[in-house]
């Protein structure tokens, strides 16, 4: 039997990951976006960047944005001791195949690390 995941079993195993005392409110990030979580899990994780919804790509940042440095990218430092060495490895993973790209939305990037990590996640590398 295939198990067909939704974008929001990403979400969940992120705030599970790097939950901390009151910093990630995800039912706070759908209402900033006027989004219901049916529509969130509506999204395949395999679902091309482009082809995703711009209030679903912005609602991955509000997930993840105490997560930003400076230079608006995953900061592995702010990620600390959140999630085990594997999460670590597939995050840095994905910020090396991410980071350098400059023609991103600020809306995009997020939304693409959280889809890298979802796929290293369930296959335990990357795909470059």
């Amino acid at each position: 039997m295939k198990v067909v995941c939704s974008i929001a079993v990403l979400w969940i195993c992120l705030i599970t990951m790097w939950q901390s005392a009151g910093r990630v409110d995800a039912e706070g990030c759908l209402k900033h976006h006027n989004l219901t979580s049916a529509q969130v899990q509506a999204v395949a994780p395999s679902t091309p960047v482009a082809d995703v919804p711009v209030a679903v790509k912005c609602y991955s940042r509000c997930l993840i944005q105490d997560y930003f440095g400076d230079d608006g990218k995953i900061d592995l430092q702010k990620v600390g001791k959140r999630g085990s060495q594997e999460d670590h490895v597939i995050l840095s993973q994905c910020k090396q195949q991410f980071d350098g790209f400059t023609n991103l939305d600020t809306c995009d990037y997020p939304y693409l690390i959280l889809q890298c990590y979802f796929k290293g996640k369930q296959s335990g590398t990357i795909a470059s």
